[in-house]
């Protein structure tokens, strides 16, 4: 028996010498990231940012002044960056579901298309903010 399970096939997911990284390995990695910083810092944020609101004047001219700081400035780049990252990423997996662009040479440009695109529309969005 322990013969026989040495000879099976490993698995194509396991991380290490087994698996090499590569571009759209990365991606995929960073749009699963990108979902759970919506979830676990974004989210919050924006409630915080209306809780402050809902206190009053004094309590949202502090989520203001925080937000206008450098930290809050970093954290708001970042936030764009994501958002242009999952929207663009999620597109090119809508397309995916929709059956194009499965073939590997085709998954290596349209990531490709995806990281300029973000960066794109991430200096659009900064350059139309500032």
């Amino acid at each position: 028996m322990s013969n026989q399970s040495k000879q099976r096939p490993r698995s194509p997911y396991m991380l290490g010498s087994y698996y090499r990284f590569e571009f759209p390995t990365v991606l995929s990695l960073a749009f699963r990231m990108s979902g759970i910083f919506f979830a676990l810092l974004m989210t919050p944020l924006a409630c915080l940012w209306v809780l402050m609101l809902a206190l009053g004047p004094n309590s949202f001219n502090a989520m203001q002044a925080f937000m206008s700081s450098w930290p809050g400035t970093v954290i708001a780049w970042l936030s764009a960056l994501v958002i242009c990252y999952h929207l663009v990423a999620g597109i090119r997996h809508l397309l995916w579901d929709s059956g194009r662009f499965l073939e590997k040479p085709q998954i290596r440009s349209t990531g490709v298309i995806t990281v300029i695109a973000t960066l794109a529309l991430w200096g659009t969005t900064l350059w139309v903010a500032s």
